[in-house]
């Protein structure tokens, strides 16, 4: 077990500990690829997702933003439809509406009381 007491401060990865990133990513590459006519399940688009995200990251570093605009761009090859500009911008513009897990802000405010709180 545990002994919180010896701790001053805890850690949290944000995305997928804190906030609904699956959710997130879907709600914004389903409208997306449907407009192209891509009909593909949550697994399938989630699995494609973390394949391309994956194979971006491997290489020199990008900023993240650039990592998203990619992923759609390998959509768009993969299933062979060209993004608009817009379309591009799409995914890495729609993290500012993904939303929490529904006891992220309770557990945040409890935690608050005793330690400092670092999320990365």
């Amino acid at each position: 077990m545990i002994d919180f007491n010896q701790y001053k401060a805890l850690t949290f990865d944000c995305y997928g500990t804190l906030i609904d990133w699956e959710n997130g990513i879907l709600g914004a590459l389903k409208p997306l690829l449907l407009a192209h006519n891509t009909n593909l399940d949550d697994d399938q688009i989630l699995e494609l997702f973390a394949e391309f995200e994956a194979e971006l990251e491997n290489g020199d570093y990008i900023k993240y933003r650039e990592v998203l605009k990619r992923v759609v761009q390998k959509f768009g090859e993969r299933f062979s439809f060209e993004p608009t500009a817009d379309e591009l911008n799409s995914l890495a513009d729609s993290i500012q509406h993904w939303l929490p897990f529904p006891d992220t802000v309770e557990a945040l405010r409890a935690f608050t009381s005793k330690f400092k709180l670092v999320i990365k």
